[in-house]
């Protein structure tokens, strides 16, 4: 058996009832999991959440979807460079499509406004969460300071796979959602010097799933399964170029501030690229973005061959761009001025200032229902005081579908040694899937009601 047998299953976490037949190849579940995924909400959900300018209404620029479309063809490029290299016994189709579906939801766990929220997420988590665990709970286990940190650490990465495991209920083959995980690190351990440690990959919430998928596919236990890479590979090239792309179509950036730059501090590699798409002529940026492109599916196929080995035994702990020849340094200088021209602009972070106020806002109006003990949460639904009103129209605007995660998992998920603890962790759980779920658009309108501005 190859390795890629061994990596390319047909496996899932929950076995298929006996009614259904279960797909015969690996190729067959797959392409069952294209299905899945392409028609469920958190992808839909891309198109108003945002990639580089929040809210924006022209249909140019780029949103989390448009982008993540561009990643999966990327991938789905990259995925065909490297298996000429690959040798025979391994299936083509799978292995591309694997790596598209995991391109297409490597941004699905964003919560509103990127990056950005993500930070006013974890800054709230961070102030807020010790005293409203006192009030509710009291004094916490010797378990406790864990999952309270797993609590503060809010990450994309690791909301995705909860996100389609735990709530959506895809019920993704195991090498589909082991191509997802970018980082080995839960957010319930410490970080270390080992490999993808930088972030979390996942929540103690997932701890079964991901032991389940350390044990079919073991070298996840010290690294990365291989197709990640590609997965990374293919974001960091879609987004070098198109984020100036953006800009400029949106005003924000001009040619000639961005040619001065480019000239005067790139490397002569990126400054031939840039004088040979003809910039004063229609298409340039197409022309642009295509030249570095072909060089950079290139370098990256080169790469993944030339570190094979170690990348299938778990022990390779560089992204494939991370190299020093000139495409890759053309890449980190784009994407390096993007941060420093267009990101800090102030027209950027005054939409980032709307997104900080609106998440914040909601994260306060719902943490009353944190600092309830889990029997006054659970019999909100018979309290007819004034403040049990308020709260149980808080309560009744949850998603039913993330409180029957909430219900399932508080009752009955593994590695809890206290069950008061579980119920808690699992309602933050709950507030947390329901507000990084929200589009930029929807947090807004959720914050003008709770403010009472309507209309």
């Amino acid at each position: 058996m190859s390795d890629y047998q061994a990596l390319i299953l047909g496996e899932r976490w929950l076995p298929r009832p006996e009614s259904e037949a279960e797909p015969d190849t690996p190729l067959a579940a797959i392409e069952a999991d294209r299905c899945r995924i392409v028609q469920c909400s958190p992808v839909r959900r891309l198109q108003q959440k945002t990639q580089v300018f929040p809210l924006d209404v022209k249909a140019s620029v780029r949103s989390r979807l448009t982008h993540s479309l561009e990643v999966k063809e990327t991938g789905r490029q990259l995925a065909l460079r490297v298996l000429p290299g690959l040798g025979d016994e391994v299936d083509k189709e799978a292995f591309v499509s694997l790596v598209e579906m995991a391109c297409l939801l490597h941004d699905v766990g964003n919560p509103p406004f990127g990056h950005f929220g993500e930070v006013v997420m974890i800054d709230w988590l961070g102030t807020r969460l010790p005293s409203l665990f006192r009030k509710a709970v009291g004094k916490g286990s010797r378990q406790w300071p864990m999952l309270m940190a797993d609590l503060q650490q809010f990450e994309g990465n690791a909301q995705s796979l909860r996100l389609l495991h735990s709530l959506q209920d895809l019920n993704l083959t195991l090498s589909q959602l082991a191509a997802l995980q970018k980082y080995v690190r839960g957010a319930y351990q410490r970080r270390t010097d080992g490999r993808w440690q930088q972030k979390p990959g996942h929540f103690f919430s997932e701890r079964p799933l991901v032991q389940q998928i350390r044990a079919r596919f073991p070298i996840t236990t010290r690294g990365r399964y291989p197709l990640t890479f590609l997965m990374e590979a293919a974001d960091d090239m879609a987004y070098g170029v198109a984020d100036l792309e953006d800009a400029v179509d949106r005003g924000v950036l001009s040619l000639a501030e961005l040619e001065l730059a480019l000239l005067g501090e790139a490397n002569e590699y990126l400054q031939t690229r840039w004088q040979q798409s003809r910039v004063s002529e229609p298409g340039f940026f197409s022309r642009f973005r295509q030249s570095i492109n072909e060089d950079l599916l290139t370098l990256v196929g080169e790469q993944y061959l030339l570190h094979h080995a170690a990348i299938l035994d778990g022990s390779h702990d560089a992204a494939l761009l991370a190299v020093e020849q000139a495409p890759a340094q053309a890449l980190q200088w784009l994407k390096a001025f993007a941060h420093r021209r267009v990101f800090n602009r102030r027209e950027v972070e005054a939409l980032e200032l709307s997104g900080f106020a609106a998440l914040k806002g909601v994260l306060e109006a719902f943490a009353p229902l944190l600092a309830l003990s889990e029997q006054e949460f659970t019999s909100l639904e018979s309290r007819q005081d004034a403040n049990g009103l308020v709260l149980r129209r808080l309560y009744h605007r949850l998603p039913p579908r993330h409180l029957a995660a909430y219900r399932r998992d508080s009752r009955s998920a593994a590695f809890f040694e206290n069950a008061q603890e579980r119920e808690w962790y699992f309602r933050v759980r709950l507030l947390l899937d329901f507000v990084s779920g929200m589009t930029d658009t929807y947090v807004l309108e959720e914050y003008r009601l709770l403010c009472g501005y309507q209309g």
